[in-house]
């Protein structure tokens, strides 16, 4: 069986959509499906921050050693440690990336956003080729839209409001961040796995820049999706995203021997739960994986 077979028949039964794009970063062999589909990014977004965050700091209109400190103004709910910190804590601009991505921190992602600019993101994915990939929300505005509240003003009894809103176990599948008619924070399987290729061939803003990131990414704290079902010895640069029935994780996965590897990205919109999905991304993984496994031999 081709992989593109391969990857079809993990997805026959399963419910919920689907968008997956995988390439060999060796033999370039790939597959996708629904590869050309927006798809809500949720987290898996903060790739493309990390990456304007480099290419700033590259272009020396920001350093990664500044140290910012925190406020009640910056708290966001959600995912993250930094909500939980003394505020007036002073943390670099480095660990805001970091924290960003291995835990997927939502006050980090904004600050950086804050530094960098929703416009410089999108200059700068337009600028690799990724027509269809935008962020036109913050974090805080993410989450906002998605519960029915206005993003201003943003204040602490705010904070409380989309904190509380965000546990209401009340059904958001009508959200308008699902809706891909509507400005939205969106990429396509293939533009994501096009970014992690470039990353992986250190060709995301520097080679040390990439060397970088890439080190970031293989710290990722949540190793339930693309990593669950892959042998010991595998290592995956990823990036997780999660909000409503929104599951995806996207990511660079090397073999043990570290000589090459692949690029991965799935989105799903439409489980009925979160471990459904996480389930399906792991074997979409795993297939993958063993492909190309069996190529090497």
């Amino acid at each position: 069986m081709t992989l593109q077979e391969k990857l079809e028949k993990v997805l026959a039964d399963k419910p919920g959509t689907f968008g997956v794009a995988v390439r060999h970063l060796g033999t370039g062999e790939s597959a996708a499906i629904n590869g050309d589909v927006l798809f809500q990014t949720a987290s898996s977004c903060k790739v493309a921050i990390l990456a304007a965050l480099f290419h700033e700091a590259e272009k020396g209109r920001l350093s990664l050693e500044t140290r910012i400190r925190l406020s009640k103004s910056d708290l966001v709910p959600g995912s993250g440690v930094f909500q939980y910190f003394d505020i007036g804590a002073e943390i670099s601009v480095k660990d805001l990336a970091t924290l960003m991505i291995i835990v997927s921190d939502n006050l980090a992602t904004d600050k950086i956003l804050e530094m960098v600019g929703k416009d410089n993101v999108n200059a700068l994915t337009r600028a690799l080729g990724l027509k269809n990939s935008r962020i036109e929300h913050t974090i805080w505005e993410l989450l906002c839209a998605y519960v029915g509240m206005a993003p201003e003003p943003k204040n602490e009894a705010r904070y409380k409001e989309l904190e509380e809103r965000l546990e209401d176990p009340v059904d958001r599948s009508d959200s308008s961040i699902f809706d891909m008619d509507r400005p939205n924070n969106v990429s396509t399987p293939e533009e994501m796995n096009r970014l992690l290729v470039l990353l992986a061939e250190g060709r995301l803003v520097s080679k040390a820049a990439s060397a970088a990131m890439i080190d970031i990414l293989k710290k990722q704290q949540f190793g339930h999706r693309l990593p669950y079902l892959l042998p010991d010895g595998a290592t995956v640069a990823h990036k997780t995203g999660t909000i409503g029935s929104v599951v995806n994780d996207v990511g660079i996965v090397y073999f043990p021997d570290q000589s090459e590897g692949f690029a991965i990205s799935v989105f799903s919109r439409g489980c009925e739960t979160a471990r459904e999905a996480e389930q399906t991304i792991a074997e979409l993984a795993k297939t993958a994986y063993d492909h190309f496994a069996a190529a090497k031999l």
